[in-house]
């Protein structure tokens, strides 16, 4: 077999090779430059593996272990990666050895904007996704805010990419609403001041919704209804664990919904009572050393 090799120059002074195989024509970049590109594209390719594995986690924050389980890098490359995306304001880094997605703020036109709140713990989104599969509706962690005017702020949601949510939120001001409101927006933040014994005094409805264990409103969300229960921690509330469905659907299941949301805020007062303690033993294994 013939081989012919033809040599002219590229702008990087670097020599190519034109081969003839039996009539098959191929062109060699020089060895130099294919290393390059090579090393150059699995630098890409483990970049995007740590943002898809993000990704699949879903909202709220992700451990190093999670990332590195789903994205199948060592420790040391996904830990890099993390923090280079860190600095660029790719991902976000709420409390040590946890990260997240960043994105835009709010602007109520974005289901997206949503995942841009202060990230829960893994365990506690983890509660949430549960929450969210058995009942395949939409979950959303809310805490209070007393200070100035009370309000409600959403800190986690998990919506399993419910396409008919997203449209929703798409046609509307929803996202901004969902994120923060007054206490007595909707139910999120009613149930939290159903609890909230120095702000519910005289008021019937309040008092109906602390004897019942929930509250149920219209959601900012057009036709979409919100089922809440309060999340405590020990004898001190915490926030509310809401469920968002559409209208129809939550009337006529609202007592079962309730009883289910209600195991979700038990199993997440567990854990957060777990926390708690571990957190009071420290110092006293500390003073033990």
């Amino acid at each position: 077999m013939g081989r012919l090799r033809i040599s002219f120059r590229h702008s990087s002074h670097q020599p190519h090779t034109l081969t003839d195989l039996g009539g098959l024509m191929t062109l060699k970049p020089p060895p130099e430059l294919h290393a390059h590109d090579h090393e150059q594209n699995s630098s890409a390719e483990r970049a995007y593996r740590v943002l898809q594995a993000l990704i699949e986690l879903g909202p709220g924050s992700h451990t190093l272990a999670e990332v590195m389980a789903h994205s199948g890098l060592a420790r040391s490359t996904a830990h890099r990666i993390l923090q280079s995306g860190v600095r660029t304001h790719t991902f976000v880094q709420p409390t040590y050895g946890t990260y997240s997605i960043a994105h835009p703020s709010v602007t109520g036109h974005s289901q997206d904007a949503l995942t841009a709140l202060p990230a829960s713990s893994p365990a506690i989104s983890e509660e949430l996704a549960h929450l969210q599969r058995r009942t395949n509706q939409v979950v959303a962690l809310h805490s209070h805010l007393l200070l100035g005017a009370p309000s409600r702020i959403c800190v986690d949601i998990a919506d399993g990419k419910r396409q008919d949510f997203a449209a929703a939120l798409a046609t509307s001001d929803a996202g901004s609403v969902l994120r923060r409101a007054p206490l007595n927006q909707d139910a999120a933040g009613l149930v939290m001041l159903a609890n909230l014994d120095d702000l519910n005094a005289g008021n019937a409805i309040l008092r109906r919704i602390k004897i019942q264990g929930y509250a149920r409103t219209p959601s900012p969300v057009t036709n979409w209804e919100m089922l809440s229960v309060p999340l405590w921690r020990g004898s001190v509330l915490v926030g509310s664990v809401s469920l968002l469905a559409p209208d129809a659907y939550l009337r006529r299941r609202t007592e079962r919904l309730a009883d289910t949301t209600m195991d979700t805020a038990a199993a997440l007062s567990r854990h957060l009572d777990h926390t708690r303690a571990q957190r009071q033993t420290m110092p006293i294994l500390l003073q033990a050393c």
